[in-house]
C-alpha cells in the first residue's frame, strides 16, 4: 500500500471526531440511554471509496482509491453512553457491529451534506446494537447554531447563519459534472 501524503491528517481529526460525537450524543439524553446497555461494546468504523485525488499518480505513485479513505477508527460504547476512541491495531474481542462507510468525491461529499444527506453505511453485526446505531444516525443532529449562539449571542449567530444559508443556495446550484453547451450567443 503506498503511504498518502495526507496520511497525518487521520491521527489528528480522529480524536477530534469522537469529541464532536460526544457532544452530540451527550446533547441528547435518549441517545445516551440507547448507547447505556451497550457498554463495554465495540464499533468498528471502515470507510471504501471509489474516489482517487486528481493528481494522485504525481503526490504518491501506485496509490488507490482505498489509500486515500481516512483510517479504520474503533469506539468503545463507555458506561455513561459515550464513546472512546481505542487503537484499532489492538484486537477486540468486544465488537459489536462494524459500519462500513461509503464515500465518493469530496465534493459530492459536501453536496450530499449541505443537502442534508448522510453517505451510505453499511451495517454489520449484533442487531440490538445495530438498532441503536441506526437510530443515532437517523435522529442525531449536530445543533451549531445553538452552539454558536453561546459562544457569540443570538445576533451575531443569526448573521452567520444567514451567512451560511447563502453560501448553502450556492453549492447546492453548482454542479461540477453539469456541462452546459457553449454557443456565441450565450453568456458564459
Amino acid at each position: 500500500m503506498a503511504q498518502n501524503p495526507l496520511s497525518w491528517i487521520g491521527p489528528v481529526a480522529l480524536p477530534r471526531l469522537t469529541l464532536l460525537l460526544n457532544h452530540i450524543v451527550s446533547s441528547e439524553p435518549a441517545a445516551m440511554a440507547r448507547l447505556k446497555p451497550h457498554a463495554g461494546r465495540v464499533i468498528d468504523i471502515r470507510w471504501t471509496s471509489s474516489f482517487v485525488p486528481p493528481f494522485a499518480a504525481f503526490l504518491a505513485p501506485g496509490s488507490t482509491s482505498q489509500d486515500w479513505a481516512p483510517p479504520p477508527m474503533r469506539l468503545a460504547i463507555t458506561p455513561a453512553g459515550l464513546f472512546e476512541q481505542q487503537d484499532t491495531e489492538v484486537p477486540s474481542e468486544a465488537t459489536g457491529l462494524t459500519l462500513t462507510v461509503h464515500l465518493s468525491a469530496p465534493w459530492t461529499v459536501v453536496r450530499r451534506a449541505v443537502q442534508g444527506e448522510r453517505p451510505e453505511v453499511s451495517i454489520e453485526g449484533d442487531a440490538a446494537l445495530a438498532e441503536a446505531a441506526s437510530w443515532l444516525m437517523s435522529n442525531l443532529r449536530w445543533d451549531l447554531e445553538d452552539d454558536l449562539a453561546r459562544w457569540l449571542g443570538n445576533t451575531p449567530t443569526q448573521m452567520l447563519r444567514t451567512i451560511g444559508e447563502s453560501i448553502k443556495q450556492a453549492i447546492l446550484r453548482w454542479r461540477p459534472d453539469s456541462r452546459r453547451a457553449h454557443t456565441p450567443d450565450s453568456p458564459l
